[in-house]
């Protein structure tokens, strides 16, 4: 189980003003359970433009961008549909960070290579999600980004990563942007990023 992104619980997706962080497009499937999360390819576009142009430009948290946010932090691996990441995938293959920090992964298995998966800044998050068990995934981004300008172009980005704590950072600092104080105040701690596992750029340790 990822240990980065929490099990989703229904009844926390409903905020004391009467709305729900899901779009019209996620739903509740009465037999199972399941969510279902599904975007157009339009909005996919406009969700990814708009998280690239929130740290580049300054731009607004646009709403359907919030909901997509809220989604996925609030879904667990098993809700994670392909929308989520058709959208990460946009992201990461045209947003160049401009920070270069070493970035942590604690897992119970090795994930595949090019999945897309969260990582944290901090070392202690990595440490208390692993609970001591499984392999701890390091990349120093300074690395794995030293050629990437120069071999890649924008739309081709192969090792770059998306700051979402940076977000959620600059809503809180900007009353809120419609963000539950449960995400606000909880989660901006877990210092949460986007990125490409690929071990080849990556290094694996193991708990002792």
């Amino acid at each position: 189980m990822d240990k980065y992104e929490k099990k989703l619980c229904p009844q926390e997706l409903i905020t004391t003003n009467y709305y729900i962080d899901l779009t019209y497009k996620l739903f509740l499937k009465n037999m199972d359970d399941k969510f279902q999360y599904r975007l157009s390819k339009n909005q996919k576009s406009e969700i990814a433009q708009n998280l690239i142009e929130i740290l580049q430009k300054d731009a607004n948290i646009a709403e359907q961008t919030r909901i997509f946010i809220s989604n996925w932090i609030l879904t667990g691996p098993e809700e994670k549909r392909k929308a989520f990441f058709d959208v990460w995938d946009i992201v990461l293959k045209n947003y160049l960070p401009t920070t270069r920090p070493i970035l942590f992964r604690s897992c119970e298995k090795i994930s595949k290579k090019n999945k897309i998966t969260s990582f944290t800044g901090r070392l202690e998050c990595a440490k208390r999600f692993s609970e001591g068990k499984g392999a701890l995934i390091i990349c120093d981004t300074k690395e794995s980004l030293k050629f990437e300008e120069e071999l890649y172009k924008a739309g081709n980005y192969n090792h770059t990563f998306y700051p979402l704590v940076s977000v959620l950072i600059r809503a809180k600092n900007s009353g809120g942007c419609g963000f539950s104080e449960r995400i606000l105040n909880n989660y901006i701690g877990e210092d949460e990023y986007i990125m490409r596992f690929d071990l080849e750029n990556m290094h694996s340790l193991r708990w002792i």
